[in-house]
């Protein structure tokens, strides 16, 4: 006759739970100052000891990070599981709200990498220069002056290697 023997896996220090859960023991500090974590029992000098369960929710939040789900929103997810209520509803409804959220940011971006693309063009043919006094850099300014911006530098550059005498001063 087979007796079944209760298999216990041995609890983690916070240092060994971090290492298997490829995060630093700070991460997992802070996981548990916000209650995202909880340790399963302390040792008589006071370390917090984790079971398998806590690494398993380890791996869970940081799958819900590279999703994109805050801190905040994985607590309340967290919370509506240990209420046994379906956080599925909400998953669903945070990840189109985030969805469209990075999709303008994309947009944003790839506005903007067009901006820098058009910029290093137009730049390779402006020579360096001096500021003269209310501009900073010719090259930024022109890009204002390009795109029709307000900010039209009204002064004459002076090139580089030359000195502001009289002659060349606005």
């Amino acid at each position: 006759m087979t007796t079944k023997e209760e298999v216990t896996l041995p609890l983690m220090t916070v240092r060994q739970l971090a290492r298997q859960g490829d995060v630093t023991v700070h991460v997992v500090r802070n996981y548990l100052r916000r209650g995202l974590l909880q340790a399963a029992t302390r040792t008589e000098g006071g370390y917090q000891l984790f079971s398998t369960s806590e690494l398993l929710r380890l791996h869970f939040i940081r799958t819900a990070q590279h999703l994109g789900f805050t801190l905040g929103e994985i607590e309340e997810i967290i919370h509506h599981s240990l209420l046994r209520h379906s956080p599925c509803p909400l998953v669903r409804d945070i990840i189109r709200r985030r969805l469209d959220d990075t999709r303008q940011q994309l947009d944003r971006l790839l506005a903007m990498h067009g901006r820098m693309e058009r910029a290093i063009h137009a730049w390779a043919e402006l020579p360096d220069s001096i500021p003269t006094g209310d501009d900073v850099c010719a090259l930024i300014e022109s890009v204002a002056a390009a795109e029709g911006g307000g900010f039209v530098k009204s002064t004459p550059r002076r090139l580089l290697g030359r000195r502001p005498t009289e002659e060349n001063l606005p």
